[in-house]
């Protein structure tokens, strides 16, 4: 009969212990004192904002957009848009037409007007290609 007892108790021992749920720490973990310190570095500028606009256009359509003259002459293509550290739009990065290599200047939205060109959009300056090619190299 002591058997039957001490098997019954062990049993409803094991099946209590079995059908707890496990503790849960009372706080997070805290992040290593390395990572704190560790220097924050960013290798690609901020995503632009969903809703940013310069000109009018969004920022994928002015990324789509080639620089030209009044007069249709190419002048080179928007490589990407410089935003300010509030993602607003500050300028755009061009490839000139004709580089022998991959060079890009820093222009301005200052005289940059916007022509729709089918599905597209064309940027018309005031500048000439020899402006352009002028201007100094602008760096990521």
């Amino acid at each position: 009969m002591m058997r039957i007892l001490l098997a019954a108790a062990s049993t409803a021992a094991l099946l209590a212990a079995c059908s707890q749920a496990p503790s849960r720490p009372d706080r997070t973990p805290e992040a290593s004192p390395d990572a704190a310190s560790a220097p924050k570095t960013a290798t690609t500028p901020a995503a632009a904002p969903a809703g940013a606009m310069a000109l009018g256009l969004t920022v994928a359509q002015l990324e789509e957009a080639d620089l030209i003259t009044s007069a249709g002459v190419d002048l080179g293509d928007v490589q990407r848009v410089d935003l300010d550290a509030s993602g607003a739009v500050t300028g755009l990065i061009i490839e000139p037409a004709g580089e022998g290599g991959p060079r890009w200047v820093r222009i301005p939205l200052d005289g940059l007007t916007p022509r729709k060109e089918g599905d597209d959009y064309d940027l018309v300056s005031t500048m000439t290609l020899e402006q352009l090619k002028a201007m100094p190299a602008w760096m990521p």
